[in-house]
């Protein structure tokens, strides 16, 4: 385990509630982990932020936390142990005039971390990539979506076949899906093979979505098991608190608000489903179908502002990262979701429901 002297933060928002302000807090500050709270003693932690952006919630963290303050982005990463990168847009980024100097001035092996997608294409992704194995750096990206708790924790043996997935999630586009892919593979990679890499995908928005429900694509059942996990279903319960069957009463339909859905069929013949269904629930859950006939589902949870604590699941697993350089995550899911997204981007853009695609596996 290596000692951490020396942290480097790259962020361009550190407004109140942003993930730059709730990851940096707690290596500033601290966390709870694992029922005591975490401080890292003796480390000495860096922000550097964009000419131009406010400065309020830094000066507050320079005089009582002991942040120290950079302009001078190609220094930064001279002496750190580890480097966090947290931009405002998490997936249509500009990674150059970051990165490049990140990856020629940091000490080899220095472990770096960014918050959201390695980029917003598969090319730039890869890119970043090979850069950093050339510079025997170690480089990680995801969300804290990726690393929250499961409520429950899903009892599924690694190395069991998987027959269907569907996660179902909210937000505005691109975000929710980065939030479903982020949520979804960390189970497929389980899976009997692992991941194999996605070769089709499929979009589904309005009608649509309803239309194509059926086994082996995705199925009522398996919709009603992972809502079945929500703590805040929409509709009736939202008025008067009572408890609603919303998949048998019919009502998810009437409830969507511009529903869309992405079919991923992988290499192996799985079919999974990112859904994205404002109006529904409010919270982020998942289910799947074991080869052996079995449903599990689970809840993503996400804590409520203001102290969104996933952020503190999440610093414990760069913690960890950085102390080990082991990636929690396999760095493959890294290219996965950056060539997942670009391909979402550009169906839309095209209006185009159908496309084939080379994620690649494990």
């Amino acid at each position: 385990m290596r000692t951490l002297k020396n942290l480097a933060f790259l962020a361009d928002d550190l407004t109140l509630g942003s993930p730059a302000q709730q990851l940096l807090d707690r290596f500033l500050i601290g966390y709870p982990r694992n029922g005591s709270f975490q401080r890292l003693e003796g480390c000495q932690t860096t922000l550097w932020l964009p000419p131009g952006a406010s400065t309020t919630e830094l000066n507050l963290r320079v005089k009582d936390c002991g942040l120290a303050f950079v302009t001078d982005l190609h220094a930064l990463a001279t002496h750190a142990d580890g480097i966090v990168v947290i931009p405002r847009d998490p997936i249509h980024w500009n990674a150059a005039p970051w990165l490049e100097p990140l990856l020629a001035n940091a000490p080899a092996h220095t472990p770096l971390y960014i918050y959201g997608s390695l980029g917003p294409s598969l090319s730039e992704a890869r890119r970043w990539m090979d850069l950093a194995k050339a510079r025997n750096l170690q480089l990680l990206a995801g969300t804290a979506t990726t690393a929250t708790w499961r409520l429950p924790e899903l009892d599924f043996p690694p190395g069991a076949g998987i027959k269907e997935a569907l996660i179902v999630v909210q937000g505005p586009s691109p975000q929710a899906e980065l939030d479903g892919l982020e949520g979804l593979f960390p189970f497929l990679e389980k899976r009997a093979g692992g991941e194999c890499g996605v070769r089709q995908v499929h979009f589904l928005g309005g009608a649509d979505v309803w239309q194509t429900v059926q086994p082996g694509t995705w199925s009522w059942p398996l919709l009603a098991a992972a809502i079945s996990r929500s703590d805040s279903p929409q509709g009736d319960p939202v008025r008067d608190g009572r408890t609603q069957d919303l998949v048998g009463l019919g009502l998810v339909p009437k409830l969507a608000r511009q529903p869309r859905g992405w079919l991923l069929r992988h290499a192996d013949g799985l079919q999974s489903m990112v859904l994205v269904l404002d109006g529904v629930v409010a919270d982020f859950n998942l289910a799947l179908r074991t080869s052996a006939g079995k449903t599990l589902s689970t809840q993503l949870y996400r804590p409520p502002p203001p102290a969104q604590h996933h952020f503190s699941r999440l610093a414990g697993w760069i913690e960890d990262y950085f102390r080990t350089a082991q990636p929690p995550w396999p760095t493959q899911r890294n290219l996965r979701v950056a060539g997942l997204l670009e391909a979402f981007d550009e169906m839309r853009a095209s209006r185009q429901t159908v496309r084939e695609i080379k994620t690649g596996g494990h």
